[in-house]
């Protein structure tokens, strides 16, 4: 599968798109007023213990207190967690650990949300491109996205003898074909970084930060320059003269992959990035069956529905719905982590009878998600052939970045009907001649609003002025927001 990185610099901000096989597969902005990143490490103080959550609030210097559960707290491998909500069992609560006042340090896990405060733990863990350090542990693995077996061997052996003594390591899928003296480098890099957090842990005030992820260049760069990438193409010459200083001293033999575009046109739209980008903003995704998906995002789930549209195929109705199925099985692993999606997702697919029909749309789903980065799960089909499936949750989707709620609709997708709007104006004349006593007046709607009250609803407009002896006047101004009225007595 060929990957292609594209970084567009542009006023503010910085976009990076991943490209798998020419097709847009991730997409990111960088945020530079945001008030923390994913992975910075502070040293906090315990603000409330709550008992009954098996949780805690962690003040680290932000606007929002960090959230510590339990399961983030004790040691790996800890296994019943279920437990740990009763009190009467004998395991550990979070009331014997942690005390408010307590000083710990903790490391961002997963971002801030609307009113939440951002997700914490104690495990720390500092990634670098090949490798994950995790200090006070003792594990030695490999990336589960390693499937070459031989390879898996080779850094299994790799990990064990270069695991320093205190530290645990993971070998990351980006590993793979990589020298050993390279992991060597970076485990020693590493193990340097956290001798310098612990020496900022050992003094100083509380809360604050101990540790920063790089900026979104260097971290894009170190996520991103792998041994699979074919081109990583930057349209700045300062940021792709930076990139070149950054492989000077950690990898050289990557430089003839970054190059610099200096076209006259847009990055984005050269590569056909910007219409994918829409399309992941959209509701509605078109499969090249004539079939479509609807994504409804809410706070508890995602649900995401597979329509047959025009479609009609060619064999029956079951070798029909199969058809589509497997089609909106590829798309929806692809939009899910395009979209960021994370959490619970509930996907119904079209109707089919034939069991193995539906053991064949799981399966497929199954392997299309093994392509994400993110862990992502299929649960399976329910009795009502819905299927579940989990998706971890570590950022904000992407629309929460470029789109905003409608202020027309709040957020919910659906106005009033310009008729229920015309009749509520209705109702509001009414109720301002009564208190005004105004003899004349003029009112300003929008458009879709004035089209019925000068159209069906005229005459009723016409009665309401005779009732009240007076003379009504609807204008239309498309500055006049969409449900609102502007209304004045007439000169």
């Amino acid at each position: 599968m060929t990957k292609d990185v594209l970084m567009d610099a542009g006023l503010g901000e910085i976009r990076l798109a991943v490209l798998q096989n020419g097709e847009l597969a991730e997409f990111y902005i960088e945020k530079g007023d945001d008030e923390i990143s994913l992975g910075n490490i502070y040293r906090g103080r315990v603000e409330r213990v709550l008992p009954g959550m098996q949780s805690a609030f962690i003040d680290i210097g932000i606007s929002k207190n960090a959230f510590l559960h339990i399961k983030d707290l004790l040691p790996e491998g800890y296994k019943d967690n279920h437990a740990l909500a009763r009190r009467s069992d004998g395991h550990q609560q979070i009331g014997n650990l942690l005390k408010a006042g307590q000083e710990l340090t903790v490391q961002v896990i997963k971002e801030m949300s609307g009113q939440k405060g951002p997700r914490v733990t104690t495990r720390i863990s500092l990634p670098g491109r090949f490798t994950v350090l995790l200090p006070g542990r003792n594990t030695a693995g490999i990336s589960r996205r390693m499937e070459d077996s031989e390879e898996r061997k080779r850094l299994k052996e790799l990990a064990r003898s270069l695991k320093p003594e205190g530290f645990g390591i993971i070998i990351r899928t980006a590993a793979r074909n990589v020298p050993a003296e390279w992991l060597r480098d970076e485990i020693k890099e590493l193990t340097e970084k956290w001798e310098m957090i612990l020496k900022q842990q050992a003094g100083g005030p509380v809360p604050r930060c101990l540790y920063s992820e790089p900026d979104f260049v260097s971290h894009m760069v170190r996520e991103h320059l792998t041994p699979d990438l074919n081109r990583f193409i930057v349209n700045d010459r300062d940021i792709w003269e930076r990139i070149n200083r950054l492989l000077d001293s950690a990898s050289p033999g990557f430089r003839p992959r970054v190059e610099f575009f200096d076209k006259d046109y847009d990055l984005f739209e050269y590569y056909h990035v910007e219409s994918a980008v829409s399309q992941a903003l959209s509701r509605k995704v078109f499969l090249k069956s004539g079939g479509y998906l609807i994504f409804d995002m809410t706070e508890a789930l995602t649900v995401i529905d597979v329509n047959s549209g025009r479609y009609t195929g060619r064999s029956s109705l079951e070798e029909t719905a199969l058809k589509i199925n497997m089609e909106a099985a590829e798309m929806i692993a692809r939009q899910v982590r395009l979209r960021d999606i994370g959490g619970i997702i509930i996907i119904d697919f079209i109707d089919m009878r034939n069991e193995s029909h539906r053991e064949e749309v799981v399966a497929a789903l199954r392997e299309a998600v093994r392509r994400d980065r993110t862990q992502t799960v299929v649960v399976g089909m329910t009795n009502l052939g819905l299927v579940e499936m989990t998706r971890k949750k570590v950022r904000q989707p992407l629309a929460s970045y470029m789109t905003v709620d409608c202020k027309y609709c709040g957020g919910s997708g659906r106005r009033l009907s310009p008729e229920t709007a015309a009749r509520r104006v209705e109702k509001r004349i009414i109720s301002y001649i009564t208190q005004s006593q105004a003899g004349s007046l003029e009112i300003l709607v929008h458009p879709d609003v004035h089209r019925v009250l000068t159209g069906q609803e005229k005459e009723n407009l016409e009665r309401i002025g005779e009732l009240h002896s007076c003379r009504i006047q609807v204008l239309s101004s498309p500055d006049v927001a969409y449900g609102d009225m502007r209304i004045k007595a007439a000169q």
